[in-house]
C-alpha cells in the first residue's frame, strides 16, 4: 500500500518527450522545459493517510515524483503588461499568471473535486504553482520589452487539500508539496 499514487496530483510522473504543446494562438513561446518534481516533506502540514495497522501511516508527498514536460508562453495582458501561460503535457487547459517584474509568477488554479484519493474520502483540491523564470543574468526584459533567453523553472507547487466528504482516512486539511526545477529541452 506504500506504492500507492495518490490521483489528487496535478502533475503525475511521465517522460518531457511527450510534449509538443504548442502555445495558444497570439502567443510566443518561451520554451519547453523538463520539470522535476522532488517532494517538499512540509512539517506539520503535510498530507498523510492511515494506511491500515500492517502498513502505518503513507506521505502522499513522494520523494521523487518523476518529471514532466511544460510549455511555457507570453501574451499581451488585458494591462498591457505580460502573461504568462502554462501548459503540461497530459494535463488540459492553459494556466495563466502575470510576469512579474523580477521573472517571477503565481499560477492558481480553481478548486477541484479529487474523487478516488489516498484519503479515502472526496477532498476539495485548491492549487498554487509560484516561482521564477532564470535568465544566465539578472532577470530584465530586453529593450523592445521582449522577454530574454530563459534557460531555467524553478517553483515550488503546493495542492491545498480539505476534505469534501466524511469518513477520511487523512489529516484534512493538509498540502502536498514538491519543488519544481527544469532546464530547457
Amino acid at each position: 500500500m506504500r506504492n500507492l499514487l495518490p490521483l489528487l496530483l496535478l502533475l503525475a510522473a511521465g517522460c518531457p518527450e511527450e510534449t509538443a504543446l504548442q502555445c495558444p494562438a497570439n502567443t510566443n513561446l518561451i520554451g519547453q522545459y523538463a520539470l522535476g518534481f522532488t517532494g517538499n516533506h512540509d512539517a506539520g502540514t503535510e498530507c498523510i493517510a492511515d494506511a491500515g495497522a500492517d502498513a502505518g501511516p503513507l506521505k502522499l508527498t513522494l520523494d521523487d515524483a518523476g518529471t514532466k514536460g511544460a510549455t511555457f508562453c507570453s501574451a499581451t495582458a488585458l494591462d498591457g503588461g505580460i502573461e504568462l501561460q502554462l501548459l503540461v503535457a497530459g494535463k488540459g487547459g492553459v494556466r495563466k499568471s502575470p510576469l512579474l517584474d523580477d521573472g517571477g509568477f503565481h499560477f492558481a488554479s480553481e478548486t477541484v473535486l479529487a474523487q478516488g484519493t489516498a484519503c479515502i474520502c472526496d477532498v476539495s483540491d485548491s492549487e498554487t504553482m509560484d516561482g521564477f523564470l532564470l535568465t544566465t543574468g539578472p532577470f530584465t526584459l530586453r529593450p523592445d520589452g521582449g522577454l530574454p533567453v530563459v534557460t531555467q523553472v524553478v517553483a515550488t507547487l503546493t495542492d491545498q487539500l480539505v476534505a469534501a466528504s466524511p469518513n477520511c482516512n487523512c489529516n484534512v486539511p493538509c498540502t502536498v508539496t514538491y519543488n519544481l526545477s527544469g532546464s530547457s529541452f
